[in-house]
């Protein structure tokens, strides 16, 4: 008979049960009631060890106190070397209350008396007296009378002072002949209460009834109102109990009330064994009642995987009144195939969130610090070391020629194609490349450099080059590159892809397949038609934003090429770099601007370029086709619900830019809108992103008080926004090409010339 999962659990589990519990039980009581017996008698012996020092300590202070006073104090002396009718009764009077101060300094409750044997005469804090009226009389005669030197602290023993008393009192004694050494001449005895000697024992061992007993050699107590053990006990075994004093000869008795305490605690080792059992009776129905609540998921589980393959798929059916766990196993291996289907589409999505979060990043729109870094790289299974990083910007030439070429899942194969050779080049050259194709035709690469290279564009270059090189050897069309810089912090990543889409603007200048870096650049700007360039930018953001200046720098650019006697060539170059950037700012803009723009004037500019022979020609077409195209873009602009409320927000950051705290979340707060809506918003009405419009307006006043004040750079820093000058002087540098000292130098050295 095939037995359920349930009643082979319950089956296998009980004996181990029954035999680790038993065994347990036992030998945890026989281990603790052992340990603590050795425990409880070396605590026991280490208290009456350490009471017994400290009362011989008392009475060695005691004696030797005596002895020093006796024998050091002349007064004291007196009493002994003179006769009885030397002495006046003040001259007793003296000596008694010199035994009362002396009596005091002693650590326990005592008494003191003197004796002189010549005289007759007794000396005690209460007076004098003669021997034959004193109430201690036999014992002084027999201790004064005796052989032998006094034997030291006494046993317990009545005393009194006078015959006439009535009461008595216990006490030990101390008596030391006056002089030790000699022809006697009298003693001085020191009783010392038993009750204050007992009392200083509790006080010892904090316990009200007396841990400690305190014995005679006879095994007689001090304190009567205490009992010994039980008849019961044997003298060897009370003796084997106790501690002995080698000083007093007195014994120390550990025990007491704990004594008792654990004595009545050892009856119950019967109801010890009781309740080990009753623990294991209560154990099994607890053991039962817990395997059969866990096993009700399991039946629950099997039960619903049951009712769902009855639906779905006879499958799994005929196991399901065989063996759970085997109708279960079945159950997780079809579970299985369906999480590997969803991982596949968890990857997917995760690259869709690593193309989102580098996008985000290197625009400006998200910034991170050390920590947040980590943490997101993790969620996208990235490295997060680094010890420098950079950024390059690749674009695929004459885009409209490639989409009209490829289909689109051709398309998307080159773009793959593209993205595998790149991967394995890094592999090759020990780089990590994180690159995403962040626009149709536009992929940026950020790239982990560590300390093996070298520390200037030249890696990134020749990276960037053998990725040219073999997609010019294999593919049918070419790719250029715009190079950032390198940095070492997170923070100036937005500053290096700026640079790197940057660089990659002047692709018109410099010519299709081409790698430009910031040094291709610097060699540029060197030549004749380069410096005209940013007037060609000027234009088209004018163009775009709709200011009304873009007719004044048109006519400013005329003049300055008509002046500086340019060749058709270079006026090639500035028409096709016109064309490149009027295009790109056009194509970010709302669907009906560029359709307009692609459909009907793309065509023609395109025209005009190729057949303009003379610069006046070139300089009217131009103006005209712009004039042309100039209000139906405005029209398209105001026909969006949302155009007031950019230019509000463009306001906005006019009136705002010098507050350091400016960003697109407090702006997006204000207006009540999404940050990342509200950016793309932004760079849809003006071409211009967010962070580069606020970088721009900050820069152009710090340049404007840089040559129009005198006021110092960190003054002008504050002025426009930043609380740090370091980061003013680092923004300014890579915008305007020098730092800010060297900036305004340079403009007066030119206004000098």
């Amino acid at each position: 008979m095939k037995m359920s999962w349930y009643h082979r659990m319950l089956l296998s589990y009980a004996p181990l049960f029954f035999v680790v519990i038993s065994v347990l039980i036992f030998s945890f009581f026989s281990i603790l009631n052992n340990s603590a017996q050795k425990q409880i008698a070396m605590t026991d012996d280490s208290i009456a060890t350490k009471v017994m020092q400290a009362v011989d300590a008392n009475l060695k202070a005691s004696e030797q106190m005596t002895i020093k006073e006796i024998f050091t104090d002349e007064k004291l002396k007196d009493f002994y070397t003179y006769a009885a009718g030397d002495k006046t009764l003040f001259d007793y009077f003296v000596i008694s209350h010199k035994l009362d101060d002396f009596s005091s300094m002693l650590p326990f409750s005592s008494s003191i008396y003197m004796y002189n044997e010549q005289s007759g005469k007794i000396l005690s804090r209460n007076g004098l007296s003669d021997l034959d009226q004193f109430g201690d009389r036999d014992f002084l005669l027999a201790a004064y009378q005796s052989r032998t030197s006094p034997p030291g602290w006494t046993s317990p023993r009545s005393y009194r002072e006078f015959i006439h008393d009535s009461s008595e009192e216990q006490v030990v004694s101390l008596v030391k002949f006056f002089p030790i050494d000699g022809i006697k001449q009298g003693a001085v005895v020191v009783n010392i209460r038993v009750r204050s000697l007992v009392g200083f024992m509790k006080d010892l061992t904090r316990y009200d009834a007396g841990f400690i007993r305190l014995l005679t050699s006879n095994l007689e107590p001090f304190d009567r109102s205490l009992t010994l053990q039980s008849q019961t006990t044997s003298v060897q075994e009370l003796k084997r109990k106790q501690i002995h004093s080698d000083y007093t000869g007195w014994l120390y008795m550990p025990g007491g009330q704990r004594d008792r305490k654990l004595s009545f605690m050892s009856q119950f080792n019967d109801l010890w064994i009781i309740v080990g059992i009753a623990t294991i009776i209560i154990g099994v129905f607890w053991f039962t009642y817990i395997t059969h609540r866990h096993y009700k998921p399991i039946q629950s589980i099997a039960v619903r995987i049951n009712d769902y393959t009855k639906r779905k798929s006879s499958e799994l059916v005929k196991h399901a009144g065989v063996d759970e766990l085997k109708f279960i196993e079945l159950a997780i291996d079809n579970l299985l195939e369906k999480t590997s289907q969803y991982e596949k589409l968890h990857n997917d999505d995760l690259l869709i969130r690593r193309r989102q979060v580098l996008a985000d990043w290197l625009e400006g729109h998200r910034i991170m610090n050390e920590t947040e870094w980590k943490q997101e790289t993790a969620r996208l299974q990235l490295p997060s070391q680094f010890n420098r990083l950079a950024v390059a910007m690749m674009e695929i030439d004459r885009y409209s020629h490639f989409i009209s070429d490829y289909s689109s899942s051709d398309q998307y194969l080159l773009k793959f194609v593209v993205s595998n050779v790149l991967q394995e080049v890094a592999q090759n050259e020990g780089i990590f490349a994180w690159n995403e194709w962040v626009e149709p035709q536009q992929m940026a690469v950020l790239f982990y450099l560590n300390d093996r290279q070298e520390q200037d564009e030249n890696t990134v270059y020749d990276f960037m080059k053998k990725l040219q090189d073999w997609i010019l050897a294999n593919l049918e069309f070419t790719v250029s590159v715009g190079i950032g810089p390198e940095t070492h912090t997170l923070g100036h990543i937005p500053q290096s892809y700026a640079e790197a889409k940057k660089h990659l603007s002047y692709k018109p200048v410099f010519g299709l397949g081409s790698l430009i870096g910031s040094r291709d650049v610097h060699a540029k700007t060197e030549g004749r038609i380069f410096p005209h360039l940013q007037s060609v930018r000027i234009i088209v953001k004018s163009f775009r934003t709709d200011d009304g200046q873009w007719q004044t720098h048109m006519t400013s650019l005329f003049h300055a090429l008509k002046k500086g006697r340019f060749s058709q060539s270079d006026i090639n170059h500035i028409s096709n770099y016109f064309m490149y950037h009027l295009n790109k700012e056009l194509m970010e803009m709302t669907g009906e601007a560029q359709e307009l723009w692609t459909t009907e004037y793309k065509p023609v500019l395109e025209a005009l370029v190729e057949h303009s022979e003379k610069l006046e020609e070139w300089h009217e077409r131009l103006v005209m086709l712009l004039s042309e195209l100039e209000p139906r873009v405005r029209a398209a602009r105001y026909a969006r619900n949302n155009h007031e409320l950019i230019c509000q927000v463009k306001v906005y950051i006019e009136t705002h830019y010098v507050d350091s705290d400016l960003s697109l979340n407090r702006i997006s707060d204000h207006f009540e809108m999404n940050p990342r809506y509200l950016s793309k918003l932004f760079k849809e009405e003006f071409g211009e992103k967010f962070i580069d419009y606020l970088l721009r307006i900050r820069l152009e006043e710090a340049q404007r008080l840089l040559l129009k004040t005198d006021l110092s750079v960190q003054h002008i820093a504050e002025r426009v926004g930043y609380v740090h000058v370091i980061s003013f002087h680092r923004a300014f540098k890579n915008v305007v090409g020098v730092p800010p000292g060297d900036f305004r130098k340079k403009t007066e050295v030119n206004s000098l010339q």
